[in-house]
């Protein structure tokens, strides 16, 4: 009675051996033709996916960081020309091209038309003043014609992601001396005394304007200001001869 009872532990045994070694082998086959499977050609139609990420951004809006011409009075100049309700004809020259921009208000209503949310029009003249002061009057005007010319949502979209974009060259691509925030608050409070002045009956809208990008126009007076241009400045108590001291940058 035990003979077969070996028989049978041992040819239990061989079976087991025999499937385990058939289940590496295909295992072993399997990996061949998963390695074969990755260096073989596409299939027809399998890179539609790549060539639709490629026409994406190819056509991504892009705004150009070679249009910024304007140094730190220019763009704090520019924030208050865009302003609708403001108008001065001594910082229209000082920020270069704000007689040809249109106003933050303008571009707001067409914006908040597209979106059909009529209530948010102070909120968005209130990003759009952030992002001016942050951009400058050149790409500012870029960005405002995005906007003017967009007929969906999605166009809106495109251009707010194009300023996001901007931002962070502008950034990461300075021009200034590096100023310390000491020496770029005593410049604002300076330039904020003297187009108050000039303002007259309006000294409180532009103060309000001002210190609305108060702390955008430090970072880019920190980033994009030249030590001759705030030095010139601070010497100057009259807004006519501020022009002389702006930078003209290439």
């Amino acid at each position: 009675m035990t003979f077969p009872r070996v028989w049978s532990i041992a040819a239990f045994s061989l079976l087991v051996a025999c499937g385990g070694a058939k289940s590496d082998a295909g295992k072993a086959d399997a990996d061949k033709a998963k390695a074969a499977g990755a260096d073989a050609e596409p299939e027809e139609g399998g890179g539609d996916a790549a060539k639709e990420a490629d026409a994406a951004a190819a056509t991504k809006k892009q705004f150009d960081r070679s249009r910024d011409k304007s140094g730190v009075l220019a763009r704090t100049a520019a924030v208050l020309e865009a302003e609708e309700d403001f108008d001065n004809e001594k910082l229209r020259g000082l920020s270069h091209h704000a007689e040809k921009l249109p106003s933050v208000k303008a571009v707001c209503k067409h914006v908040t038309e597209v979106r059909k949310t009529p209530d948010a029009l102070e909120g968005c003249v209130k990003d759009t003043e952030h992002w001016l002061a942050k951009i400058g009057p050149e790409i500012y005007e870029d960005l405002a014609q995005c906007l003017l010319e967009a007929k969906t949502v999605d166009d809106l979209a495109q251009c707010e992601e194009a300023e996001h974009d901007i931002e962070v060259v502008l950034h990461g691509d300075t021009r200034g001396d590096g100023l310390d925030k000491e020496t770029c608050d005593k410049f604002y409070d300076h330039f904020e005394k003297l187009t108050m002045a000039e303002a007259g009956d309006q000294s409180k809208l532009v103060e309000d304007i001002l210190e609305e990008v108060r702390a955008d126009m430090i970072v880019t007076c920190m980033e994009q200001g030249t030590k001759a241009e705030i030095e010139c400045a601070m010497k100057t108590e009259d807004v006519d001869k501020l022009e002389d001291c702006s930078p003209k940058l290439l």
